[in-house]
This record gives C-alpha cells, structure tokens and sequence, in this order.
C-alpha cells in the first residue's frame, strides 16, 4: 500500500484509492471499510488535517486538484451504501465537515470555491421523523450542490437540498435550508434568504483589489 509523511492511511481490500505522489500531508487520515468504495485525491498546496472515514459499500470521494491550501476538511460517512463527494478544482478551506448518513445522497463542490472555517454539510437528518398515520418516514435525504466560484463566510451550515448557484457570496453564521438559483447574490441569514443582487467577489483583499483595479 503506498505511504505519505503526515497521512495515517487504512484501507481494506475490496476498495480504490488514488492518491497524487504530489501530495503533501500534515496530521492526516483516511479510513475505509467495507467493499467498492473509492477515494481520488489530488495535490494540493496543502493538505493540513484531513479527515476522511467511510465505512460501507461503493461509495465515492473526489477531492479535485488544488493550488490552494485545505485546512480541516473532515468527510465522514459510516452509514448508508452509495453516496457521493465530489469536490471541484482550486477548492480551499480553513475548516469543513461533511456528514453523510443515510444513504444515495450526492454533495457536489464546484471549481474555485473559497470556504471559511466552522462550515458544516449534511445531506440526512441522521433519524427520522414518521408521519403517523401511514407510518413512513418523511425526511428523507437530499443532494446538496454548491456551484462554482462560491465564498462560504464562517460558520455556516448547510443543511439537506441546499441548492447554492455559482458566483455566489453566503454570509458568515447563515444556515441554509433551500434551494437558490440567483447568481451574483449574496445569501445570508438564518434561514438564508437572498440579501442583495448584482455582485460578485474576488480573493484578493478590499484595498488591494480597488488599488490594483485602479
């Protein structure tokens, strides 16, 4: 089984794993038990603290390359059969955990996505809620799908069927419930709801960007 300074990696047999020779690790761990499950992950400027543990069957996590750094991203799913990761290019990230325990769910991440730190996923509500009078459960997971080149501000949380648009600002502290289509918006709240229109942003400090603009 390869090996990487800075990554604690344990994988059973029956299951995929690719990893870039280029990777760089720090304090790092992947765990998968189970069978059909696979992992992709590419280089980044750094992975500091990553945090993958699967356990089931044919599953799937794609962190894509980056030139940025990926700071405490955590993907947990130890539940379930069939759910999905996919994380697009130049993703970054001071802090993320993605939970994922029911079963069939897809949390999909654009390209150039900027995330702050304290965010947290989840696709299933972990237990369920039963209508009583046909005695099924009614809160079934959902796909979330974050859209290319969104800034995530700190602490925020999305939860089942979120649905964010590219180009997109979420506000620090909102927790998003729903399904948005405006792009160029800032979305912020709690509930999230559409704040204002008609912007977009860049990775470059205030000053710097209207200095260099000018």
């Amino acid at each position: 089984m390869m090996s990487f300074n800075g990554l604690d990696l344990r994988v059973d047999e029956g299951n995929f794993i690719e990893i870039d020779a280029d990777c760089n690790f720090q304090t790092s761990r992947i765990y998968i038990q189970g069978t059909g499950n696979k992992v992709k992950i590419s280089k980044a400027l750094l992975h500091q603290t990553l945090f993958i543990n699967i356990s089931g069957n044919d599953k799937e996590i794609v962190v894509s390359e980056s030139k940025k750094n990926i700071n405490n991203l955590k993907i947990v799913s130890i539940r379930g059969e069939c759910q999905k990761v996919l994380i697009g290019r130049d993703f970054s990230c001071g802090g993320c955990e993605i939970q994922m325990n029911d079963g069939y769910e897809t949390l999909t991440i654009g390209d150039d996505c900027l995330f702050s730190w304290g965010i947290k996923m989840r696709t299933s509500d972990g237990h369920s809620v039963i209508d009583l009078e046909t005695g099924n459960a009614i809160n079934l997971p959902k796909n979330i799908t974050i859209g290319s080149h969104v800034w995530v501000g700190e602490d925020v949380k999305f939860l089942k069927g979120s649905i964010i648009p590219c180009n997109t600002i979420v506000g620090g502290f909102s927790v998003v419930t729903k399904a948005f289509f405006s792009e160029n918006s800032v979305i912020a709240g709690f509930p999230a709801k559409v704040v204002k229109s008609n912007v977009g942003w860049d990775r470059q400090m205030p000053y710097e960007y209207n200095r260099v603009k000018s």
